[in-house]
């Protein structure tokens, strides 16, 4: 029968409880029947969101890109953040519910690993919004991804935004509104380095672009041309055998066949570039945009403000099952998670309720020949998707709001609190 068709041979531990289990769920085949239930119902929950504005940097794709929708599909106003905000809109646009929520949506670029960038776009924010209800910090970088990543990128980036559909040109009004207000904030010794949609090509822009430049703004109108910058140091592999052109994954991102990656690497063994650049998206990022727009979340009095800190067990000084890989990554985390703890209260006195949540495993990190061997021969996928990451990074915000019950200074995993 079905019922027997569903029972497993072997028992397996449940990826949340740890408790074993014989049943298969319906849709997670790594979940016992009850966290399965749990978790399923989550995907879908909503809030009463209207009126509010929300902030969430990685917006493009994968979790960032599902808890965008959450939102707004619970009624808020979203102003999203990633280095290819064109390619975003086209994104969105592929919604078959975007026409209901894209009045909503604003959708900027910002490139993280350049802090005058982020402090530049935080006051611009702060100066061009009435309020701000909610913050997630969710842009992080766990594998760094050479230059030749994000070549097949850049050239849609630099497409006059009035040859885009007509449907998605307002999303990006906000973030040419906010370069025109930066124009003067500019290094006027370096007017090459504005980068103007539609008057350059790719090579061009390159040229145009580079990490020694003055200009404050950089990461905010240049931000696609930063990501195919190589540092002084670095070399750069061959692009077409490691990126090859039009071949994508299931979230239509570059497919990446290098043989290792950082998740792989030891200390001694991991560029003291990548370390820094680690560092600035996950955990420099957070502490400027919380601090900075602190003051914007204080404007309206009237209904609590909300931050959640996107964070990793690799962060955890308490899990004791840690191996000797990319420990910059797992210091990172581990930063974002004290930032989170050290100033929880203090925001909370201000009415602003922080909290840092783990997404869950939803993504294989391994060098993609690594990934299809544990496919292939031992059938495995992670236990989680993205709509599940994403589920687990706005809970905090839906369960405080459903329930009128607010929480801080916790770190949740599973949709409950855990140890630091």
């Amino acid at each position: 029968t079905e019922t027997e068709e569903r029972v497993l041979e072997e028992p397996r531990k449940c990826y949340v409880c740890k408790q074993e289990y014989r049943k298969l769920h319906f849709f997670y085949d790594m979940l016992c029947s009850a966290c399965g239930d749990f978790n399923y119902s989550r995907r879908t929950q909503q809030a009463q969101l209207n009126g509010k504005v929300a902030l969430i940097t990685g917006a493009r794709v994968k979790i960032g890109f599902q808890a965008s929708l959450m939102l707004l599909r619970s009624g808020a106003t979203v102003i999203a953040t990633t280095r290819f905000p064109q390619d975003a809109v086209l994104r969105y646009a592929r919604e078959p519910d975007f026409a209901d929520w894209s009045h909503r949506l604003h959708v900027h670029g910002l490139d993280l690993r350049h802090a005058p960038s982020v402090e530049l776009f935080a006051r611009h924010i702060e100066e061009t919004h009435a309020k701000l209800d909610i913050l997630i910090n969710n842009a992080a970088q766990t594998v760094r991804r050479p230059p030749g990543f994000y070549r097949h990128l850049l050239e849609g980036e630099l497409r006059d935004a009035n040859t885009l559909p007509q449907e998605v040109r307002p999303l990006l009004a906000g973030h040419q509104a906010c370069i025109a207000a930066l124009r003067p904030a500019l290094n006027p010794g370096t007017p090459g380095n504005v980068l103007q949609a539609g008057d350059t090509d790719v090579s061009t822009a390159l040229s145009a672009t580079t990490w020694r430049s003055s200009d404050p703004a950089l990461g905010i109108h240049s931000s696609a041309a930063l990501s195919l910058l190589p540092y002084a140091m670095e070399q750069e592999p061959d692009t077409q055998a490691l990126f090859p052109q039009g071949r994508l994954d299931a979230d239509l991102q570059q497919v990446d066949l290098r043989k290792t990656n950082s998740w792989r690497l030891k200390l001694s063994e991991v560029q003291t570039s990548e370390m820094l650049e680690v560092h600035l998206i996950n955990a420099v990022a957070p502490f400027i945009l919380v601090g900075k727009l602190k003051p914007l979340m204080m404007r309206d009095r009237s209904q609590p403000g909300h931050i959640v800190n996107v964070s990793a067990m690799e962060g955890s000084f308490s899990r004791g099952t840690k191996t000797d890989k990319h420990p910059h990554t797992n210091m990172a985390k581990a930063a974002l998670n004290m930032m989170t703890l050290t100033s929880a209260a203090d925001y909370a006195r201000d009415g602003i309720f922080m909290n840092a949540a783990d997404t869950g495993w939803v993504t294989d990190e391994d060098p993609i020949l690594h990934a299809e061997r544990k496919v292939q021969e031992l059938d495995f996928q992670p236990p989680l998707d993205i709509v599940d990451g994403a589920a687990r990074i706005v809970d905090p915000i839906i369960t405080a709001i459903n329930t009128n019950e607010f929480v801080w200074g916790n770190f949740f995993k599973d949709y409950r609190p855990t140890n630091w």
